[in-house]
């Protein structure tokens, strides 16, 4: 059985180790994902997949983002409730390991992500037009 996991990106600081910290606090082991790691599938960062030798050369990106893996019930929601009950900010950018994501790498889970989050923020706003 895999172990519980949160892939972190882009997180620094005393808010790298307070999300650090509310991911042990729920059970969950929190990697702090480096750039040279992002050419490597999800997959392969949560084990499950063999990771290859190759490092990621390009430019990366700015926002912070996760990825949650293998959490057994209840672990998420301490997790992100944490977040509420110390009074830092939200992640915008999250996701839980599928079939389907464990296929692409960092950047293109990213791209996805930064699609999906402009999405349903452009619908929130169109609907407080309405």
């Amino acid at each position: 059985m895999n172990k519980p996991m949160v892939l972190c990106y882009n997180l620094q600081g005393p808010r790298a180790q307070l999300v650090s910290q509310l991911a042990k606090n729920a059970g969950i082991e929190p990697f702090l994902v480096p750039k040279e790691a992002y050419a490597q599938l999800i997959g392969a960062l949560c084990g499950v997949l063999t990771p290859t030798e190759e490092a990621y050369e390009g430019e990366g990106f700015n926002e912070e983002m996760m990825l949650m893996a293998h959490l057994e019930k209840g672990m998420l929601t301490r997790f992100l409730d944490g977040f509420r009950d110390i009074g830092i900010p939200s992640i915008p950018l999250k996701a839980m390991l599928t079939n389907n994501n464990s296929q692409w790498d960092s950047i293109k889970l990213h791209s996805e992500l930064m699609e999906e989050h402009t999405y349903f923020k452009n619908a929130a706003m169109a609907a407080k037009k309405k």
